[in-house]
């Protein structure tokens, strides 16, 4: 089996975030649409409802990362940008796919920490002799070629 080298993963996980950045524009435009509507009244009913409907939207945001990732990654291990380059996530000792709980945290909550410290969890990659990154040794799984 051959490790995924950093260029193709990186490219696949531009494409994903291309999606995931227009769903978060989707929404950013809702959440600057209820600002705006509170910065217009007078009354902070509106301030409060502007800071919830943000708050939801993030939330929004989050989950759609989520379920995005563990169902592709649990279904046949690819995301749609790795499918575009061929590539896939499995299990490091077993070569079996993820399950949807895993590959939606190692989407998500694996992503957020590898981004930590200017990504130096995504660069790690270039350096780990598996070719891991951060997010990848915490849920157990190597990117290989499909």
């Amino acid at each position: 089996m051959e490790h995924a080298g950093f260029g193709s993963r990186f490219f696949a996980w531009l494409i994903d975030g291309i999606l995931m950045g227009i769903l978060a524009g989707v929404c950013a435009g809702c959440a600057f649409g209820a600002a705006t509507l509170a910065a217009a009244g007078d009354d902070s009913f509106f301030g409060v409802l502007a800071a919830l409907i943000a708050f939801f939207l993030i939330v929004v945001v989050a989950f759609f990362q989520f379920v995005y990732f563990g169902f592709f990654w649990s279904r046949d291990g690819q995301s749609l940008g790795m499918k575009m380059l061929s590539m896939k996530v499995v299990r490091r000792n077993s070569s079996e796919l993820c399950s949807f709980w895993r590959a939606g945290f190692r989407g998500s909550l694996g992503y957020w920490i590898s981004s930590l410290v200017c990504s130096l969890g995504f660069l790690w990659a270039l350096i780990d002799a598996n070719k891991e990154a951060w997010h990848d040794k915490l849920f157990d799984t190597w990117v290989v070629k499909a």
